[in-house]
């Protein structure tokens, strides 16, 4: 038998102070390494052996075992006092403890040297019932643990402890004045660990292990540095530093070099070092305490490593109370404080990134519930469209046909001022179905000064009744650049209400909006500033996001500045906000200068009015009955005979019985849609197909595009003017002539 029962069922360390001490060691070695369970190999009265004694957990019955000191792993330890790892027991027996430790359990053991001032005394075995389970922990992490243990030995008064077989007797030895020291720093350091530990905040975590450094390390000044997983400098913390030194300490720091000629070398063996101000490394950031007087302070770099060996930051301590180098026994309380922070700082550090997973896991929810209201928007927009361009374009076009006449100028105004409306509410409803489909303006060369009056005009009236003064700082000679006028007018208008809502939900201030405008290299800026109170930070960078408003329930649908934003977008511009709180806001539009593009707008050939056009008979085709009596009695008016049909399937029979100059249809309708007209009457008349002018409200539609683009046809966009039809009628009897 390798090992021989021992009749001793207590010893030393089963002794009320001893025990209480040791429970307080092992919980810390928790910490630092987590294991199943904690074996002491000390010497023995017999030379020739060593005594193994279980002290974790507690009342373990496991009992005290003793073994050949030859070819055991702890006298192998002991001579090289370095730590050694059999990772997975089991395989094979190499060394006479391993069959103990695996008939109790333990598949994966560390033997780790007890040291008193470099002196090895006995062996700590950390077991875990998992292989391959502490090593992965980390080496320092064990052999720190040992140096917890080595310094509970010292400080209470044990030296060298011979455990006997009949009666345990420990030669008491009175402690030195740095191992009693050394020890009350571990039960003050152990008290803030579990502070540290419970601590929600990285940043109070760190400042607290600061605290604790500063005030039981010996040292003056401390500075932590946390580094990130690529071992970049990133965030500090400081304790007994002025704000001058803290200044001074980030315009003096070490370079990256100087770190990695200490660091990079000197941190692979995980030990805390000393270094004197040189020039290697300067004064490692921190202010000389007397320049040129006497030597310099020594500087104690302490690494703290994480799970792996990660290094996840480096203290460095200044202006010790003792100048001369620090002791092991000095030294080893601060490295399993500093070890212990270390975790919890990858852990908190761990917990921040879930947090933050966790928020853009939230942040990717709710784009994809906006993203799903878009897309059904989109579909809603298609078809309000439709609804709306159909009666628009019957107020437009009978406000049109009225002010062909001669009118009273009061009742002419009043006209001219309903088919403005009537324009800028097709301009309205254009620009939502531009943001669902991302259709691309239709660019004039235009002064921007002109589109921001135009909108004034509206407004002008509702300002002065709020009270709400406005300047106009217009940049003289402000060049033209392409835009489209509509589109740019509702962003305006937006950005206009807006700060007049803003203004009016203040009070005890002057409400003033100031307009300016400027060039800006090749761009043009307009900027609309108001006096209203302001948006928070946190909201003003989603302001822009679809849906997101500022305005109380009922007073915005957050789409305001979307649409807006998007337009300018489709104008290869920029539009961006600045805010104050109690200042109020800044909304700033950037387009880009470009000189006059003279294009042929789509369904048109040339702008040059057209010549008075033959008689022609036409079929009208409409299930608006408002636009089929408009259109029938406009191009009566102007010599035409009309035929009209509510749907296509009476069309199609008009179209067969009779012969049609040309068939204007609307693309859209019940039953037999516009298309459905165009394919069975080409298959019967195959003449009629350079004969369609279609009109639609879905331009934007790929499907309508590519329709058109397939059959070559001409189309009016709802609603339209009484001169675009004149218009593409022109263009279809030139084609007509031309074939």
């Amino acid at each position: 038998m390798l090992f021989s029962r021992s009749p001793v069922a207590t010893n030393g360390l089963t002794e009320s102070p001893t025990r209480e001490l040791f429970k307080e060691v092992c919980r810390e070695i928790g910490q630092i390494a987590p294991c199943d369970r904690i074996s002491l190999v000390l010497p023995s009265q017999q030379e020739t052996r060593f005594v193994v004694v279980t002290v974790h957990p507690e009342g373990e019955s496991a009992p005290t075992w003793e073994v050949e000191r030859e070819g055991s792993c702890a006298a192998m330890v002991l001579a090289r006092k370095k730590a050694h790892f059999l990772p997975s027991l089991g395989t094979e027996f190499r060394y006479p403890e391993e069959e103990v430790l695996y008939k109790q359990g333990i598949r994966d053991a560390a033997f780790l040297p007890l040291l008193i001032g470099g002196e090895p005394f006995g062996v700590m075995i950390l077991g875990s019932k998992e292989a391959r389970s502490l090593e992965s922990r980390g080496i320092r992490s064990v052999e720190r643990a040992s140096g917890l243990v080595a310094l509970a030995f010292a400080a209470t008064r044990w030296e060298r402890p011979a455990i006997v077989s009949a009666a345990a007797e420990i030669q008491a030895f009175a402690p030195s004045t740095a191992l009693q020291r050394a020890y009350r720093q571990m039960v003050s350091f152990s008290r803030i660990s579990n502070r540290i530990v419970q601590e929600d905040d990285l940043n109070a975590a760190c400042r607290l292990f600061l605290d604790a450094m500063r005030e039981h390390s010996g040292y003056r000044r401390a500075v932590l540095t946390l580094l990130d997983p690529q071992g970049r400098e990133f965030q500090w913390f400081f304790t007994g530093f002025s704000d001058d030194d803290i200044d001074y300490f980030h315009t003096h720091k070490m370079t990256p070099a100087q770190r990695e000629s200490i660091f990079q070398e000197r941190h692979k063996t995980g030990n805390s070092f000393c270094l004197t101000a040189s020039a290697t490394i300067g004064h490692g950031g921190l202010r000389p305490s007397a320049a040129g007087a006497g030597a310099p302070d020594p500087l104690l770099f302490i690494p703290l490593y994480g799970a792996g060996g990660t290094m996840v930051a480096t203290v460095m301590l200044d202006r010790p109370e003792d100048p001369s180098p620090p002791t092991a026994e000095a030294l080893s309380p601060l490295e399993l404080f500093a070890n212990q922070v270390a975790h919890a700082i990858e852990k908190k550090r761990l917990d921040q990134e879930v947090k933050s997973a966790q928020a853009r896991l939230r942040a990717a929810h709710e784009q994809l519930m906006q993203s799903e209201k878009l897309s059904a928007i989109g579909q809603l927009v298609s078809g309000v469209t439709h609804e709306l361009n159909n009666p628009l374009s019957g107020i437009m076009g009978f406000a049109q046909l009225l002010l062909s006449n001669e009118l009273n100028p009061k009742v002419k105004a009043n006209l001219e001022r309903i088919y403005a409306e009537a324009v800028r509410c097709q301009k309205i409803v254009q620009n939502l179905l531009a943001f669902s489909r991302r259709h691309k303006p239709e660019k004039t060369y235009q002064s921007l000064s002109d589109v921001i009056d135009s909108v004034l005009e509206l407004r002008t009236y509702q300002l002065q009744v709020d009270n709400v003064e406005v300047l106009r700082k217009y940049e003289p000679g402000l060049p033209k650049t392409m835009l489209d006028f509509h589109q740019l007018q509702q962003v305006i208008l937006n950005v206009m209400n807006n700060a007049h809502q803003a203004m009016m939900d203040v009070s005890g201030r002057p409400r003033r909006l100031v307009i300016a405008t400027e060039t800006a290299g090749e761009r043009l800026r307009m900027a609309f500033s108001d006096t209203g109170g302001g948006i928070p930070r946190e909201r003003l960078e989603r302001i822009f996001e679809p849906f997101f408003t500022t305005k109380t329930s009922g007073k915005g649908t957050g789409l305001g500045l979307s649409l807006s934003r998007a337009i300018i977008k489709d104008h290869n511009g920029s539009m961006n906000a600045e805010s104050a709180l109690g200042e109020g806001t800044t909304v700033t539009i950037e387009l880009p200068i470009l000189r006059e593009e003279r294009r042929t707008a789509p369904g048109e050939e040339e702008k040059t009015p057209p010549a008075p056009l033959a008689p022609l008979r036409l079929l009208v085709v409409d299930d608006e009955a408002i636009l089929v009596e408009l259109l029938r009695d406009f191009l009566k008016s102007v010599g035409h005979q009309v035929d009209t049909a509510p749907d296509g399937r009476k069309a199609l029979d008009l179209a067969l019985a009779n012969a049609y100059d040309v068939i204007l249809t609307d693309l859209k309708m019940p039953g037999l849609d516009g298309q459905g007209l165009y394919t069975q009457l080409c298959k019967a008349r195959p003449g009629m197909a350079n004969r369609f002018i279609f009109s639609t409200g879905d331009l934007a539609n790929p499907k309508v595009q590519t329709f058109f683009q397939a059959t070559g046809c001409l189309y009016l966009s709802k609603p339209f003017k009484l001169e675009s039809v004149l218009k593409v009628l022109d263009q279809l009897a030139r084609r007509l002539r031309a074939a």
